[in-house]
């Protein structure tokens, strides 16, 4: 037999091996592979929308994904990331990165929102994405080929292999079973993380009655390009109502209790003039929200600010006063001026108190 067909033989055996051979789940792509794919795809989308830095809807969205990846199977570096678009959609990106556009953010409360990350997270954690790009490799390389590819080295962040990859993910769109079984999964994770699973019956609902009509900009996304059939919400209101919640288990994500002394302490000093701003009630949810899992340091926003700052409990009300006023909001928020807050103050280990505090 002639050496060059022989050398071919070996090839494409060794490929049919490493085929038969490699788990289901696993497959030809490695996590690591996945996670530099990924890392090249998020990329390119966040070159071409505009990520949305809005601290508070930011802060709403981890605060919603973080039970869910409490309960995910796979320990990636997820992130979450807001894109600056009207249209309500989401999108999951190989490695870990998930990505859901402003208009949902703003149309969906927390327990359909808690669907759509949960739905995303489940196309990650079954590698639909990586599963299509294999697929497609077989297709226009042939299996030797694209074993050669993956198995070469030559497939790590920034390669033109990658690139190319990278838009293959971006061009393909999930199957209708895909899409099921994100739904499915998807409401199973739900419940374990401790969400009603009936909000993904009321999340579809939105989706259908927000996109008809409407061509997504993303295949691999939420919407992409498979109508939102009633069977489909179907499906997710049986299973649904066949789930037990699993409560939240007790950890130190819960909210430490209140000290209303100093809270309206605080409240009374904020609305004196200097600074002369005003309550608002959305503003007073989210800040308490935030002592769950608080952020380690201030921030500043276009158009908003965030301060975080302990202080011990003898602190008299005039120290707690001049501490807020003159050290932590000049030292955050520099000479900016706003109109509204909202502020929380909670009691916390060893006779201290912490203080959140959101401006807009």
């Amino acid at each position: 037999m002639d050496k060059r067909w022989r050398v071919g033989l070996v090839v494409l055996a060794a490929a049919w091996v490493v085929l038969l051979s490699t788990p289901v789940q696993a497959a030809l792509i490695s996590e690591r592979q996945e996670v530099a794919i990924g890392q090249q795809t998020a990329a390119d989308i966040e070159r071409e929308y505009r990520v949305y830095t809005d601290l508070t809807m930011n802060e709403r969205l981890n605060r919603v994904a973080g039970p869910l990846l409490n309960v995910a199977e796979r320990k990636l570096a997820w992130r979450f990331r807001i894109l600056d678009d009207p249209q309500i959609n989401a999108l999951a990106v190989p490695g870990g990165f998930i990505y859901a556009t402003r208009g949902l953010m703003e149309k969906m409360p927390d327990r359909e929102l808690a669907f759509v990350l949960a739905h995303e997270i489940q196309h990650v954690e079954k590698r639909h994405s990586i599963r299509q790009l294999e697929a497609s490799l077989y297709r226009q390389l042939g299996l030797a080929a694209a074993i050669r590819l993956l198995t070469g080295g030559r497939v790590s962040e920034g390669t033109a292999n990658t690139i190319a990859l990278a838009n293959m993910v971006v061009a393909n769109r999930y199957t209708q079973d895909m899409e099921r079984e994100a739904d499915s999964d998807g409401i199973r994770m739900m419940a374990r993380a401790g969400f009603d699973p009936m909000g993904a019956v009321d999340a579809l609902r939105t989706l259908q009655r927000h996109n008809k009509g409407s061509m997504p900009k993303f295949l691999n996304s939420l919407v992409g390009t498979h109508p939102l059939t009633q069977d489909r919400i179907r499906h997710a209101e049986e299973l649904a109502g066949s789930l037990a919640v699993h409560p939240a288990p007790r950890s130190d994500s819960e909210i430490p209790p209140t000290d209303s002394l100093r809270e309206a302490q605080v409240m009374l000093a904020l609305e004196s003039d200097p600074p002369g701003l005003n309550p608002d009630p959305d503003l007073m949810r989210q800040a308490l929200d935030m002592q769950a899992a608080p952020p380690a340091e201030g921030r500043l926003e276009a158009n908003q600010g965030l301060i975080v700052w302990t202080f011990p409990e003898t602190l008299n009300e005039g120290q707690v006063k001049d501490r807020l006023l003159t050290q932590e909001m000049p030292r955050v928020l520099g000479a900016r001026a706003f109109s509204r807050y909202g502020v929380s103050i909670v009691r916390i280990p060893q006779g201290q108190r912490r203080g959140v505090l959101l401006v807009r």
